[in-house]
């Protein structure tokens, strides 16, 4: 099965108390300048794909759910895609809810119920290749709740979830945290994975504020303590000259903890077709065997197309560019992105051997 790891949710929901029913975003009282910026490219890219379906000028929900759905359907060569849940920021110290800094929370249980109605959408589907796709839910624990044991708990043993997905940065975990160790014990006990974001992280006004959090070292800690992680984007700069290149270090690192033959840490690829990653996209094609590599897209994040030139940015071909350009669907694109920079098809299947997939349907 192809599936793509790293799939986002977006929402429109004001109301912190009603979590359990809609995606809460709201970043205006935590706000940065470049998310500001961000945040309005990402509307205009929903726009491509003409989402807005009441033409009531913003994406709502549910119109992204139904967007999500309609592109995987579409896709030809997507199977599967892990739509991410995030929890909230919760303090480090006492363990209670951070409102003001907690610009975007999709909880476990809202996701949870979505993508069960998601899939009983497919299997009501009359083309049965369609019934055989499929979307995975991907949990959101914060080791800093108060009661992280109890949603921890819920996730594992009420849910089919298939990883864990941690923001360190965005949600102000330090995974190097003794007091963590009793967490990552349980994910590794119960073979969750932990999806976690490694390198700079813009999307998210803390992101920006707590970089620091989100450097490849600090995977040091889930992984002694048994953890399979999958760290996100390679951990690759974002922007040349600007973000130090940390992947020649980070993949020694892969190399230490994957001898022996059983991968423990694994990365994903996706957001490497963002037209700033462009300069180091030969790098990692090089430096990462494919049999230690999962696809991902990080959808809403725009899958530039048009900015992979042929010849300039790799050995792309003039017919291959425009294969790529005139293909509309994002997670075809990025795929055929990938593929025409040299990485190797396989990196889609493995992702099945790295998921929680025993308790799914």
């Amino acid at each position: 099965m192809r599936i793509d790891i790293h799939c986002h949710v977006a929402g429109n929901g004001k109301d912190i108390s009603n979590i359990e029913n809609n995606v809460y975003f709201l970043a205006e009282d935590n706000q940065h300048w470049f998310t500001r910026i961000l945040y309005n490219l990402f509307e205009k890219e929903m726009e491509k794909f003409e989402a807005d379906l009441n033409k009531d000028g913003m994406i709502s929900t549910d119109e992204y759910f139904n967007l999500i759905y309609n592109l995987l359907c579409e896709s030809k060569e997507t199977d599967g895609v892990v739509l991410l849940a995030l929890d909230a920021v919760f303090s480090q110290k006492t363990g209670k809810l951070n409102k003001k800094e907690t610009d975007l929370w999709i909880s476990n249980k809202f996701l949870f119920k979505k993508v069960k109605e998601l899939n009983q959408r497919l299997q009501s589907e009359e083309n049965l290749e369609l019934r055989e796709k499929r979307f995975f839910f991907g949990a959101s624990v914060s080791p800093n709740r108060k009661d992280w044991k109890d949603e921890l708990s819920f996730v594992i043993n009420e849910t089919d979830a298939v990883l864990i997905k941690l923001i360190p940065s965005a949600q102000h975990i330090e995974l190097m945290d003794r007091r963590h160790e009793e967490f990552y014990k349980t994910l590794a006990s119960n073979s969750m994975p932990l999806l976690c974001h490694v390198g700079p992280e813009y999307s998210f006004p803390e992101g920006i504020r707590n970089m620091q959090l989100d450097h490849y070292k600090n995977l040091r800690k889930p992984l002694d303590c048994g953890v399979t992680v999958i760290a996100a984007h390679c951990a690759s700069p974002v922007f040349p000259v600007i973000d130090k290149n940390f992947m020649q270090d980070f993949f020694q690192m892969m190399k230490e903890y994957n001898k022996g033959g059983k991968i423990k840490l694994w990365a994903d690829t996706s957001a490497l077709s963002l037209s700033s990653r462009i300069p180091y996209i030969k790098e990692i094609r090089k430096t990462f065997p494919a049999k230690w590599l999962v696809h991902g897209t990080d959808f809403p994040i725009p899958i530039d197309g048009w900015t992979h030139l042929p010849f300039i940015t790799d050995n792309i071909t003039p017919s291959e560019y425009i294969d790529i350009v005139r293909t509309k669907n994002p997670f075809d694109r990025d795929i055929k992105i990938k593929h025409c920079h040299g990485f190797s098809d396989s990196i889609l299947e493995n992702t099945e051997k790295v998921l929680r997939l025993n308790n799914v349907e």
